[in-house]
């Protein structure tokens, strides 16, 4: 007795600890990790032998110490009622049959249980959901009940269309159904319910984004004078992020009801369409980058140096692009170690552990965003300088010249902000893990989800392209105001002087062209 109430204090102390970590992990089981456990960057090792545990897999506890999440070290089977009870007219009642040890169906069709798990599997958890809206499979009164549970936990249609994943629905024998173990399942209004409330101002800001990248799309297919290399840029850019948006908007609605295989593919598609959209990202900073460092162009013509450098960039966007899937193909079919494996379909459709998730999509975000950083940092110091030289020149030519200058150094920093900064934050919001501000999570990505809106005032609403949008639609009404009268007063003033001038202009057209074939690469993007 008097050991127990020296001990009582310490107790008190860890029972907090204990359910803040249960709280934090799956279906909210979890135990204590080995005493000799330690963290190597978000790894921790523990055991004997030792074993490696993803950052998913444990959870810190306050006052030191570790627990092992034990839905995430392992599979986990809800079970509705306490051990050695079963549902009694929808009850669950103490049972002393002769009724053996629970066990998991593996399939079960209107002929009964066809095949089970072997016992230990699982881990139980025991009791009933919390959801208030449930129903139940009976494959016996309707085919359409048939259902299988995979080694995992996930509770799947005979046709393997996921009806629940772990957590969200239980097993438990029947008394009215000969003791067969059927499944309680959460309603999909509820679970939808669940999985959307977090996500709601992502889903209407995709949806928004839609029909404003379509139309940038179209805008600059329609217009031939757009479709130069930065347009071409461009609308790779923004046919990707359209496919990527159309994608997560498709798994936010069909996550319970969609065939597996097709979950899977909808994550491949995701990965791939974001990952490419990134570097065409990284094909315009680049690109902006070279035409104000002054290396020397591709030989040709104008239009077939563009033709040359579409080509280059191409094979390294889709290029870079490919390789990454193949890669991320290849560890998922002969990767051995669960800890980096994509694991698509596991858990959601999308990655299923931490690291994975790091190596795979963040890690070549976060590098591409990086040298897009660095690209715009130089660029901007090369902008700088150009702008003092030409502020050592007297008149009115260089100071237009430096005006140029300081429209490019905008649009290159609105387009980085638009593109970059708000990834940025959100690779910084989601390697913090649960310890990030939620508001940071939804900041980020309502900016992310509004891009679409965003490039379209950027890239479409300028004077220009509504311009040579006007006459593409509407040649006979100006609807779009243009300074035609200078423009007239300048060609004449021109035209007058040629003729004097010929001579004087073929020996300073070689010098000039390649002064104004940077400009020229620009003007479409000038605001």
């Amino acid at each position: 007795m008097g050991r127990l109430l020296a001990w009582l204090p310490m107790l008190l102390l860890l029972l907090p600890a204990a359910a803040f970590a249960d709280e934090q992990c799956p279906m909210n089981v979890s135990r204590p990790a080995p005493e000799n456990a330690y963290q190597v960057n978000d790894v921790l090792w523990a055991g004997k032998p030792e074993q490696p545990y993803p950052q998913a897999a444990y959870r810190p506890v306050p006052g030191g110490g570790y627990v092992l999440c034990t839905c995430e070290t392992g599979a986990c089977i809800r079970k509705c009622c306490v051990p050695n009870s079963i549902y009694v007219e929808s009850r669950c009642s103490p049972f002393n049959g002769s009724l053996d040890k629970f066990k998991v169906p593996k399939f079960v069709n209107e002929n009964g249980t066809v095949d089970t798990y072997e016992t230990g599997l699982f881990h139980l958890v025991y009791g009933k959901l919390t959801c208030a809206n449930k129903y139940q499979l009976l494959p016996s009164s309707n085919k359409n009940d048939n259902f299988r549970i995979t080694k995992t936990g996930w509770l799947l249609n005979e046709s393997e269309a996921i009806i629940a994943p772990p957590g969200q629905f239980c097993l438990e024998a029947f008394s009215t159904h000969n003791y067969q173990v059927l499944p309680v399942v959460c309603s999909p209004e509820q679970m939808e319910n669940e999985q959307l409330g977090g996500n709601m101002f992502y889903t209407i800001g995709m949806f928004l984004s839609l029909p404003f990248l379509f139309s940038t799309f179209l805008v600059y297919a329609l217009i031939r004078e757009l479709r130069n290399l930065h347009g071409k840029s461009l609308m790779c850019h923004v046919a990707t992020l359209l496919v990527a948006y159309t994608s997560l908007i498709t798994v936010q609605f069909i996550t319970n009801s969609v065939i597996k295989e097709w979950c899977v593919f909808l994550a491949y598609t995701i990965q791939f369409s974001f990952l490419a959209s990134f570097f065409w990202l990284n094909v315009m900073c680049f690109d902006l980058w070279w035409t104000f460092s002054g290396f020397r162009p591709l030989r040709g013509n104008i239009q077939e140096h563009e033709a040359k450098k579409f080509i280059i960039y191409s094979i390294y966007a889709w290029g870079c692009t490919s390789f990454i899937s193949i890669f991320t193909y290849a560890m998922e079919e002969y990767l051995p170690f669960d800890t980096i494996r994509p694991e698509f379909g596991i858990k959601s459709c999308w990655f299923k552990s931490y690291s994975a998730t790091l190596i795979y999509f963040y890690g070549p975000i976060g590098i591409l965003l990086f040298s897009n950083l660095l690209m715009f940092i130089h660029t901007a110091i090369m902008i700088v300088k150009h702008m003092n030289d030409a502020r050592v020149l007297s008149g009115s030519e260089s100071q237009k010249n430096v005006d140029h200058e300081k429209q490019r150094f905008m649009l290159y920093l609105k387009l980085f902000i638009v593109m970059g900064v708000n990834w940025l934050a959100e690779i910084i919001s989601w390697a913090s893990g649960s310890d990030g501000s939620e508001l940071v999570w939804y900041v980020t990505d309502i900016g992310n989800s509004l891009q679409g809106v965003l490039i379209f005032l950027i890239f479409v609403c300028k004077k220009r392209v509504l311009n040579l949008l006007n006459k593409k639609l509407c040649p006979r009404f100006q609807l779009i105001k243009t300074f035609t009268a200078s423009t007239r007063t300048t060609n004449s003033t021109i035209s007058r002087t040629s003729s004097n001038a010929k001579n004087k202009d073929a020996v300073e057209m070689s010098t000039n062209c390649r002064k104004t074939s940077t400009n020229n690469q620009l003007q479409d993007f000038k605001v």
